[in-house]
């Protein structure tokens, strides 16, 4: 090794070629010069001291497209260069181009045609005669219903100044517009492609039976939009700040005063806070929040009611969810729970609603106070679920099942799939959406049918919704991409704070990440089917919560097999034992790299 001054040649360094010398040789082959200082030609002879420049040479940069060249003579010798002509500048190139939105541009455009037609088509709302009538007399009310919570008639309340029913379809289809943009606009800042976002947002934006949803006067829509809030706040940030997840605590209590399955889904979200372990602080906020409007709408029912809970009835929900397949024969019945034997046989029992609402159900037999009532038809229930586990299992996986087959079948103890069509002039009473309608103050408003336009929805109604074995592809895709482990790429020992360990550090942490959303997503579009078909019954229009659940958990899994994908085919990545890069097998390397 020769040293002149401050500077080192190396012997496997090379330095700028000189005039008419041939190509440079590659760091890789043996030392160009020798590393004894004894040696006579030794190049760092020929340098110019640090700090000053030959004579006859401009100063200028060693290494770059505008490196001085060395020169073997006399500055006169050389032919100066002719002066090169400046190149145009580029033009800028647009930064989000227009047209990686268009699928989703028309997808909304379609959705709102859709809606509007909706609106003319039919006015001024539907109503199910069962719970639109309450949640409407519940508007007026200043204490809780015992059988139905009291978020979604505050919302109606909130509308009733309007005076006309219209305002609640048109409320809440624009909100159902907004489900489709709040899911898009996610899974874009999440990097998922722009056609996998669009079509993940396309069932609540064009699914017929969610039009009918959106112009009922029921909860679902409402519940939606809480839901897919709380979703938003807590998976848009890699690391949610302690505000947003305290905002998603008291969306889903909102939704829990709306549909009480909001409670569970609160619960979840918790779970999932403590899964991606973003500390103590945000679990705590987002249960704080939580807990602030279900504790206190519980003590206001409690003042009205004397207990502490959300809703009553669920005594008798439950009897009516086991009496069609209860067997009396089999159970330690005492003599006052005999009277709640159906007498009709199993295979021909009404559906569920039958022994929760019809005169002739056997529970109203039980001539008691609401509170020893409820205490036998609890004990009802949970023998038939404890002496008849595996039909009651059968009876609650069965219809799980149901939401996922093909086309909208419908069994002899299922609700009807009518309710939930965009009716004609003339429906049966049983499916309860033709009785006369009722206004926000009493009156009975109008029903107005407009053909043909209506005609074309019930014909849109058959041809476009989202088919169960399609929601089932969503939900095995997205569990496949939970399932499947993520790469070991450990950071390179050494150089800490570089680029690579950075890189490979954010890649593992967005892996683990979008393996905790879609596991959230999953299990709460889940506990959307399976609470409703354990408790209550088999309704198609509790299948409606998991269109703005199950399609963002399939197209987040889709980003994970990109990623996945990205990992393995990229080896020039790997770090190797020194935190450098090796090259791909059968590339020859580069000058200035070593293999």
């Amino acid at each position: 090794m020769a040293v002149l001054g401050r500077m080192v040649v190396s012997g496997r360094r090379r330095f700028p070629p000189l005039p008419g010398d041939a190509a440079p040789v590659s760091l890789c082959d043996p030392a160009v010069f020798g590393d004894d200082p004894a040696s006579g030609n030794d190049p760092a002879d020929d340098l110019a001291a640090p700090g000053r420049v030959p004579s006859g040479e401009h100063p200028g940069p060693l290494y770059g497209p505008n490196a001085r060249r060395r020169e073997s003579g006399p500055a006169s010798a050389q032919p100066a260069r002719p002066a090169q002509p400046a190149r145009p500048a580029q033009p800028a190139r647009p930064a989000q181009p227009v047209a990686r939105h268009l699928p989703f541009a028309v997808l909304l455009v379609a959705g709102m045609i859709l809606r509007v037609v909706t609106g003319y088509a039919y006015r001024p709302a539907f109503e199910f005669s069962g719970d639109s009538y309450a949640y409407l007399r519940l508007s007026t009310l200043h204490a809780p219903d015992p059988m139905r919570p009291a978020g979604y008639p505050a919302f109606l309340r909130l509308l009733s100044h309007t005076g006309d029913l219209w305002w609640v379809t048109v409320v809440q289809h624009v909100a159902g517009l907004a489900l489709g943009v709040g899911i898009y606009v996610l899974l874009v800042h999440r990097r998922v492609a722009a056609p996998v976002a669009a079509l993940a947002a396309a069932p609540v934006l064009l699914d017929a039976y969610q039009l009918v949803l959106e112009h009922y006067v029921m909860a679902e829509t409402l519940f939606a939009v809480l839901l897919v809030a709380a979703m938003i706040a807590l998976t848009w940030s890699a690391r949610p700040s302690v505000w947003a997840c305290g905002l998603a605590g008291l969306l889903l209590g909102g939704a829990g005063l709306v549909r009480t399955i909001g409670v569970a889904m609160g619960v979840l979200a918790v779970g999932y806070l403590l899964l991606r372990r973003v500390g103590w602080l945000r679990p705590a906020a987002f249960a704080v929040m939580l807990a602030v409007p279900l504790v206190g709408y519980a003590g206001w029912f409690h003042h009205a009611h004397g207990k502490y809970a959300l809703t009553g009835g669920d005594a008798v929900w439950m009897y009516g969810r086991v009496a069609p397949i209860a067997e009396c024969d089999r159970l330690h019945l005492s003599t006052r729970q005999l009277v709640l034997c159906s007498p009709h046989p199993v295979a021909g029992r009404p559906d569920p609603s039958y022994y929760v609402w019809n005169g002739n159900s056997p529970h109203w037999r039980l001539d008691m106070p609401d509170d020893k009532r409820d205490a036998l038809l609890r004990d009802f229930t949970r023998q038939v679920i404890r002496y008849q586990f595996g039909d009651y299992a059968r009876m609650v996986g069965g219809e799980i099942a149901h939401y996922f087959a093909p086309g909208r079948p419908v069994g002899h103890r299922d609700w009807p799939d009518a309710t939930w069509r965009f009716p004609t002039g003339n429906e049966p009473r049983y499916l309860h959406n033709g009785e006369p309608l009722l206004g926000f103050h009493g009156d009975a408003p109008s029903r107005v049918i407009r053909e043909p336009s209506a005609g074309f929805l019930r014909s849109y109604q058959h041809l476009v919704f989202t088919p169960g074995p399609a929601l089932a592809g969503m939900v095995i895709l997205a569990v496949v991409a939970i399932m499947i482990p993520g790469r070991d790429r450990r950071a390179p020992p050494g150089n800490r704070g570089s680029r690579r360990r950075r890189g490979l550090r954010d890649r593992a942490a967005e892996d683990r990440r979008l393996r905790a959303d879609m596991a959230l997503l999953v299990a709460a579009g889940a506990a959307t089917l399976i609470v409703p078909a354990a408790t209550v019954c088999f309704d198609y229009r509790y299948l409606l919560p998991v269109l703005v659940l199950f399609p963002p958990a399939a197209a987040l899994a889709t980003r994970r097999f990109v990623l996945l994908n990205r990992s393995r085919r990229a080896p020039a990545e790997e770090p190797g034992i020194n935190g450098s890069s090796r090259a791909p097998a059968g590339v020859p390397p580069s000058p200035g790299r070593c293999p």
